[in-house]
C-alpha cells in the first residue's frame, strides 16, 4: 500500500531451520529473511536472535515484521497488516496474543465492540510476530545491546516500548496463530499450549479503530486458573500490578459476591452446567464465571441490552476465555470440543449476568476508561448504533 514497505525477518535456532524456510516460502510477497541464532550453542535463549532479526530491515523499508519461526501466518496476513500500517505507522503491531494473556481479554473486548486494534497490557509484549517502524526498530536493537542474553525477548520489548511512553498493539482477529507447544527454552512445560485469542479467518478484515486499555483488565490466569485481573497505568501505559482478589474488585464495583454465586449455581443447574461441574468441579466453573461477569463489569466502552441467545460475535470472542485460562490445570478437558462448547456457554452466560449487573450498578469506581479511537492517541469519540455485535454501541468518551 502507499507509503509501506513491509520488510519481513523470521527468527529461528538452526534446529528450526527448516520450519523457518518453509514459512518464508509461504510468504513470497514479503520476501522474508530467514534469521538464525548467531549462538547456536549457547544458552536456549531468544533476544540474540531477535536483534539480528530486527537489525535485518534492508534499506528503504519503512516497516519491519519479525516472525518466529511458529507463527502460522492466516491466508491475506500480509494485506491485512499492510492497511493496519498505513491507518496507523506509527504503532508497534502485534499479530498475535494468546488465549490466557490479559491482552487476550483486550482482544475479546475489541471484537465486541468493532474494534481493530487493542492495547496490549501484560508486562511482555507478544513477539510470535510483531511489527515496528524502523526507527523503532533499530531503537530497539540498539536497546538489546544493553541487555543480558538471557532476559526474554518479549519482556524487553515490553520495557523498550515502556521507556519510550507507548505501548503496543495487537490485531483483533489476530492475523498469526501459534503453531506447536514444544519450545527450545521450556515454556511448553510450563505454559502449556498457546493458542491466539481470537483467530482471524482466511481474509478477515481488520478495522481501524484502536481500543485503548482502562485501569483493570480481568482475565483468567492460567498458571493457577484463577479470576485475576492487570492493573493498568494509562496514562504512563504501562504494566502495573497484578490483581488476584477479583471477589472484592467487583464489590467495589457494586457486584456482591452471593449474587454472583446464585447467578452462577442457576446456569450450572442446566444440563450443561450440570455435566461441566462433573467434569471439573464447582471451583473452576466459579473462577471463569467470574471474569466473564468482570469483563462486563469493567468493559472499557458502555454496553447495551445484553441479547439472549448471545450473537455469533459475543460467542466467537469469548470462546477462547477457558480453555486458554485452563489449559495449564485441566488440559486435556480444555481440549475436548464438547467441553470447549460448554466452557464458551459458562463464559456468554457469565458476561450476560455482569452485563445485567453493570447496568444496574453504573460505572466502576476507580477504573480509568479512556475512549477508543481512529489515532495512536485516545481521544472522545461517538460509535454508531446497531452493528453486527452483541450490544447496542453508544456514545463514549
Amino acid at each position: 500500500m502507499s507509503g509501506v514497505h513491509l520488510s519481513c525477518a523470521i527468527m529461528a535456532h538452526p534446529k528450526r531451520s527448516a520450519a523457518a524456510h518453509r514459512l518464508a516460502a509461504s510468504l513470497p510477497g514479503l520476501s522474508p529473511r530467514v534469521v538464525l541464532d548467531p549462538e547456536p550453542d549457547g544458552p536456549p535463549a531468544t533476544l540474540r536472535t531477535a536483534r539480528a532479526a530486527w537489525a535485518a530491515a534492508p534499506p528503504g523499508a519503512t516497516h519491519h515484521l519479525v516472525l518466529q519461526d511458529d507463527a502460522v501466518p492466516v491466508a491475506g496476513m500480509a494485506d491485512a497488516l499492510a492497511g493496519v500500517l498505513c491507518a496507523h505507522p506509527d504503532l508497534p503491531v502485534a499479530l498475535f496474543c494468546e488465549w490466557g494473556s490479559g491482552t487476550g481479554s483486550m482482544a475479546r473486548w475489541a471484537s465486541m465492540g468493532g474494534f481493530g486494534l487493542a492495547e496490549c497490557v501484560d508486562a511482555f509484549v507478544p513477539t510470535v510476530g510483531l511489527a515496528l517502524p524502523v526507527a523503532t526498530a533499530s531503537a530497539l536493537v540498539r536497546a538489546i545491546d544493553s541487555h543480558d542474553p538471557a532476559e526474554h525477548d518479549d519482556e524487553v520489548v515490553a520495557r523498550f516500548l515502556e521507556g519510550l511512553g507507548r505501548s503496543a498493539f495487537v490485531t483483533v482477529p489476530n492475523l498469526v496463530q501459534h503453531d506447536g507447544d514444544t519450545s527450545l527454552v521450556g515454556n511448553d512445560h510450563t505454559m502449556g499450549a498457546r493458542r491466539s485469542a481470537l483467530l482471524a479467518r482466511p481474509g478477515e478484515a481488520v478495522a481501524e479503530d484502536v481500543l485503548h486499555a482502562p485501569g483493570l483488565v480481568p482475565f483468567v490466569s492460567w498458571r493457577r486458573a484463577r479470576a485475576a485481573a492487570i492493573r493498568w497505568d494509562t496514562a504512563a501505559h504501562r504494566y502495573e500490578s497484578h490483581v488476584a482478589l477479583m471477589r472484592e474488585e467487583l464489590r467495589q464495583a457494586g457486584v456482591e459476591h452471593a449474587d454472583l454465586c446464585g447467578a452462577l449455581d442457576r446456569w450450572a443447574a442446566s444440563p450443561t452446567g450440570r455435566t461441566l461441574e462433573g467434569a471439573l468441579g464447582y471451583g473452576l466453573l466459579h473462577e471463569l464465571w467470574t471474569v466473564a461477569a468482570a469483563l462486563a463489569v469493567f468493559a472499557p466502552f458502555p454496553l447495551g441490552t445484553p441479547a439472549s441467545p448471545p450473537s455469533p460475535d459475543l460467542t466467537r470472542a469469548l470462546a477462547s476465555l477457558g480453555p486458554g485460562g485452563l489449559r495449564t490445570v485441566t488440559p486435556d478437558a480444555a481440549q475436548d470440543p464438547r467441553t470447549v462448547e460448554a466452557l464458551g456457554e459458562l463464559a456468554a452466560a457469565g458476561f450476560a449476568f455482569g452485563a445485567r449487573a453493570a447496568a444496574t450498578c453504573g460505572p466502576a469506581p476507580g477504573i480509568a476508561r479512556p475512549a477508543p479511537s481512529r489515532a495512536s492517541e485516545p481521544r472522545p469519540g461517538t460509535r454508531e448504533e446497531g452493528g453486527t455485535g452483541t450490544f447496542r454501541r453508544r456514545e463514549v468518551g
